[in-house]
């Protein structure tokens, strides 16, 4: 037995009770879509995907899958063409990846609710000639190609959410149709008539995902079939999870985030399990969504807190057995109430935290498998090589010694869109081993476990599972003509869960009224310049804050930092004030 000196990379303890086989897994050299295919040969009639009204086997899945990559033939769209797709979680979105990927295609998902200036950037960034979205209209489509490279928009219209098998729906649309709906792809896929090459391997560009955007745009994170395959089967491994055929995943995620479409579907999917897509996310249908019967929950804290506040004492939540917090903490007194919450309702459920970047597929560590301890984040995926190092000189820290944790493995991206300065920044060799900075500050110990004690953002998630980041915002007000300087914190909010809230010093004879308040959450709405940068920044419309308060100056701790902790219980008083003042009515 070799002799333990307590670093990481030399003793990797935190890995041996794995066999040999999940410690050096065979990651194939195949597509996603190929995957999928070869894996569910053995049950095409199981359900795939469940889309509120809609259920779709794999087969009907796949079949679908190839008409679209026809159409997207007959449109232009080639190796290494990026698809550029806005729209929340519907089956279509699934089968718009996965026809890319069967023509090595590259697809990114951009957030729903993003405004037209930022949807323009990103199709300007990529270079997209194709544009999916969900039920825009003529007016919006025309700015869109006026603004961009786009030739061909399709668009999914809202009655259209429920259709599948498109090669037997006929419209007559063809190819020099520059505005398509879903229902045309069927029409058009049969105008191409040439073989198309499909066993595109590993290596091959896959899914663009992005950053949180917390110092300013989000990076655009370029991920390939390796990636997202080393992924799902580091994660496989390491919770020891048997892949069930039939078994359900709640996927409420937005698929522009990594735990939406990576995490949640796409693991799903190989897993043989039902994908149970959630569009919209809100108190008024949790229980819709819960009465579905998933087996499995990818959500976060502010999901947790969604169920608990609407779920009736009759519900019956026997079949979640699983419930995965990532993208925010979920403290050991949440794991505790929420344990005998599920169990009020018939369910012995395991909750346990992950983490992840989007340059790691989302997958730093889990505990699913694994002895539960919610004090910490789970465990380093096994196959894959985790190290601490001091943050500054990158000197490798042992076992239970606080600093920055760094992952090495075949699900580290690939790089950031055309900036590969950025790239090398983020990742560095270490005794010839390729690792990523993940930017996680916290202590691993010797079973792999690895306990949080900082991230270098703030942020607060809403009952529809979007993140948002307050340095964002901050940065973006700062932008404004009159603001001195500025402070974002939480709002505490009976429906959302969380607003934000934003307190303004001004510049110098700029008065603190309402038509200046107003005028600052207007501008909120628009795009802003960074004159410094160059960049051209909008907030999305949930990022803007729900009011402002003026102050003569920023409150500051004795370290001469912003007072944020001061702010957030001020807008807590002034939330528990509106609460209270709302039930006495």
């Amino acid at each position: 037995m070799k002799k333990l000196i307590g670093y990481p990379s030399i003793d990797n303890i935190h890995n041996s009770d794995y066999s040999f086989f999940s410690r050096n897994p065979i990651i194939p050299n195949m597509s996603i879509y190929n995957t999928i295919n070869l894996i569910s040969n053995f049950y095409r009639k199981e359900e795939a995907i469940d889309c509120l009204d809609l259920r779709v086997n794999y087969g009907e899945m796949l079949k679908d899958a190839i008409t679209l990559s026809k159409t997207l033939k007959e449109l232009g769209i080639k190796k290494g063409s990026i698809v550029s797709a806005a729209m929340p979680n519907y089956y279509q979105g699934v089968i718009i990846y996965l026809a890319c990927n069967r023509i090595g295609a590259i697809t990114t998902f951009i957030n729903s609710m993003s405004s037209i200036e930022e949807v323009l950037g990103y199709l300007n960034e990529f270079e997209s000639s194709l544009f999916i979205n969900f039920d825009k209209d003529k007016e919006y489509n025309k700015k869109i190609k006026d603004g961009s490279k786009v030739r061909n928009i399709i668009t999914l219209h809202s009655n259209e959410i429920s259709t599948k098998n498109y090669s037997s729906i006929e419209t007559g649309a063809n190819g020099y149709n520059d505005d398509l709906s879903f229902s045309d792809i069927g029409s058009i896929a049969k105008y191409y008539k040439k073989p198309i090459y499909t066993l595109y391997g590993g290596k091959e560009d896959s899914l663009i995902l992005f950053t949180s955007g917390s110092t300013g745009n989000p990076k655009s994170v370029v991920l390939t079939n390796e990636n997202l395959l080393a992924s799902g089967i580091y994660m496989k491994n390491t919770g020891k999870i048997k892949a069930k055929v039939g078994e359900r995943c709640l996927v409420c995620v937005p698929f522009s985030y990594p735990y939406g479409f990576a995490t949640s579907t796409i693991m799903s999917l190989i897993c043989g399990r039902v994908a149970v897509l959630a569009p919209t996310l809100s108190k008024d249908n949790i229980r819709y969504y819960l009465s579905k019967n998933p087996n499995y929950v990818f959500g976060s804290p502010a999901l947790l807190e969604l169920i608990k506040r609407n779920v009736k004492d009759s519900d019956d939540l026997s079949s979640i057995h699983t419930f995965v917090s990532g993208g925010d903490f979920l403290s050991p007194m949440q794991n505790v109430d929420g344990v005998e919450f599920f169990r009020k309702h018939g369910a012995n459920t395991v909750i346990c935290n992950g983490s992840g970047n989007a340059e790691t597929v989302g997958t730093n560590t889990m505990a699913v498998g694994s002895l539960n301890r919610p004090e910490t984040v789970g465990r380093v995926l096994v196959g894959t090589k985790a190290i601490i190092v001091d943050p500054d000189t990158l000197e490798e820290l042992k076992y239970g010694e606080e600093g920055m944790l760094c992952i090495a493995g075949k699900h580290i991206y690939k790089g950031y869109y055309k900036n590969e300065e950025m790239t090398k920044n983020t990742k560095f060799m270490y005794k010839g081993v390729e690792y990523y900075k993940t930017g996680n500050m916290g202590i691993l110990d010797n079973e792999g476990y690895f306990t949080l004690t900082g991230r270098s953002s703030r942020y607060y998630i809403r009952s529809d599972l979007n993140k948002v980041y307050l340095e964002h915002i901050q940065n973006v007000i700062a932008l404004i003509d009159v603001v001195d300087s500025v402070v974002v914190v939480p709002k505490p909010d009976k429906d959302l869960l969380f607003t934000n809230k934003a307190y303004v010093v001004l510049k110098d004879g700029v008065m603190p009224t309402k038509e200046v308040s107003d005028y600052i959450l207007d501008m909120c709405y628009k795009p802003l310049v960074n004159n410094i940068t160059g960049e051209t920044i909008q907030l999305k419309p949930y990022e803007v804050p729900e009011s402002i308060t003026f102050l003569d100056t920023i409150p500051r701790t004795k370290a001469d930092k912003a007072d944020y902790k001061l702010l957030e219980e001020l807008a807590k008083e002034e939330a528990e004030h509106k609460t209270k003042k709302r039930e006495l009515k």
